[in-house]
């Protein structure tokens, strides 16, 4: 008997490599002599880096670069073994490094933009930017700008590179972007797939977690409308026709219009880097997870990903906590869904028991495949 494990982080309890060892003694406590293979995966979000690391191999960069509110940040990007760089945005534009009550309305993602000019100055010309756990709304003028783009005022000045600071933008001057950009190959780990603006876009589905009042949710949506219609009018191209453009603030759609990126399903681009459809076509099951399985694991997050490109073995998913309707877990494809943590508990119980509960949850999987 052979299984896959292949979990993506359980957010703010324990990392993937974590939830994956919980489930594999979940499953061996029940399938004593089952062979169980875990997989390190993400969805572009946070992890990505140390995936791509475990999977392909190499070792972390580490710099300063500059945070979300401007403050000197510790972070790393990961060379890998052949030549490629990974980078995670929220390694220095993200949630996880904003100070506390910061609203996107004064981020920025320059310091993903460093992020990128280090990985050029290592000799890298294959670039992955995972872009979840974003902190900004700035869509991208912050990361253009710290690799020579310029975003100007009616004064002829720079404007503040925020949310709130590109409602004063005039005018867009890529001409000095540097030039190893066009050499580059670079692919944006996406796992969501909404626009720039509107109701589906950036400020208004997800702003409000990264801080924004209701007000700040439709000065964050003008203000990207507004960004989009001076480059367009620059000739830069059209922020706002793009699937997964309103990631991160509005950095998927400033990495693809300013550096040529391509949007790409992240979860997609981790399952090919760790092989998983190869070591999916001898396994006789295979367990998934991720903190919350809600409606939004089944738009590009891993869970989803892991039952599509299953080869049709049994797959099973444990949330930490599980909104899912039983006509959407069977519409997955998932054979059975489990939830980890009791419904009711306070946050620091949860995180007490989290990985006794996830082994627990494992091992109901087993018995349910058996």
């Amino acid at each position: 008997m052979k299984a896959i494990v292949i979990p993506d982080k359980f957010k703010g309890t324990m990392d993937a490599r974590t939830a994956a060892e919980a489930i594999e003694r979940g499953i061996i406590s029940v399938m004593p002599s089952c062979s169980v293979l875990s997989l390190m995966a993400a969805d572009g979000g946070d992890g990505t880096a140390d995936a791509y690391l475990h999977n392909v191999g190499g070792e972390r960069r580490t710099l300063a670069v500059r945070g979300p509110n401007g403050q000197r940040v510790e972070t790393y990007y990961a060379r890998l073994s052949d030549g490629s760089a990974v980078i995670e945005m929220a390694k220095a534009s993200g949630l996880a490094v904003a100070e506390e009550g910061s609203t996107p309305l004064h981020t920025t993602t320059y310091g993903t933009g460093e992020l990128i000019r280090a990985a050029l100055d290592d000799g890298c010309r294959r670039l992955v930017i995972g872009i979840g756990g974003s902190a900004t709304n700035d869509g991208g003028v912050g990361m253009a700008a710290a690799l020579g783009g310029r975003f100007l005022g009616a004064d002829g000045r720079e404007i503040e590179l925020t949310g709130g600071g590109i409602a004063a933008l005039a005018a867009v001057d890529l001409s000095g972007l540097d030039p190893r950009i066009k050499e580059c190959r670079i692919q944006v780990a996406c796992d969501v797939d909404n626009p720039l603006c509107g109701e589906r876009g950036a400020a208004e589905v997800f702003s409000r977690q990264k801080g924004a009042d209701e007000a700040a949710v439709k000065t964050l949506d003008a203000n990207l409308g507004h960004l989009a219609a001076v480059v367009k009018a620059a000739g830069y191209g059209d922020m706002t026709t793009l699937p997964g453009g309103g990631a991160a603030g509005g950095l998927g759609a400033g990495l693809a219009v300013f550096l040529g990126a391509s949007l790409e399903d992240g979860a997609g681009l981790l399952l090919e880097a760790c092989g998983f459809e190869k070591h999916a076509a001898d396994a006789d099951f295979i367990v998934t997870g991720e903190g919350s399985l809600d409606s939004q694991s089944l738009g590009g997050k891993l869970p989803a990903a892991v039952a599509a490109r299953s080869g049709g073995k049994p797959v099973a998913a444990i949330g930490g906590r599980v909104l899912l309707s039983r006509e959407e877990i069977e519409g997955a494809g998932f054979f059975c869904v489990e939830q980890a943590s009791e419904t009711g508990l306070d946050w620091e119980e949860i995180k007490r028991r989290c990985v006794a509960d996830l082994e627990n949850a494992a091992a109901r999987v087993a018995r349910r495949f058996l």
